[in-house]
């Protein structure tokens, strides 16, 4: 959360930046039942087994690419949105996981 805030959200001011960089965190929290019904629907249909091999390379990629975003002074507006973009794609894959794991 304190790296995050200084590289992603700093034109927002410390104090803010810091709230919305946890933010940012239960923003993925707040779409695993997303993933766990798209997984449970299209699991169904293609394979468990499918997908949660499918949910775990979505998460290995969205952690992966979260490690080389670009900052805010390099991107611009685009870093942030591509952050939050990047933690949705988690927060589906962890609840899509879930599902596959524990079956």
């Amino acid at each position: 959360g304190l790296i995050f805030a200084k590289l992603f959200f700093e034109p927002a001011g410390a104090d803010i930046a810091l709230l919305i960089s946890f933010a940012s965190v239960g923003l993925s929290f707040l779409f695993r039942p997303l993933g766990a019904f798209l997984a449970g629907h299209f699991g169904d249909k293609l394979g468990r087994r499918a997908m949660l091999v499918l949910t775990l390379v979505l998460m290995g990629a969205a952690t992966t690419l979260i490690g080389v975003l670009p900052t805010y002074q390099t991107a611009g507006l685009a870093a942030p949105i591509l952050l939050l973009l990047l933690r949705i794609l988690q927060g589906i894959s962890a609840g899509g996981e879930w599902g596959g794991a524990v079956l």
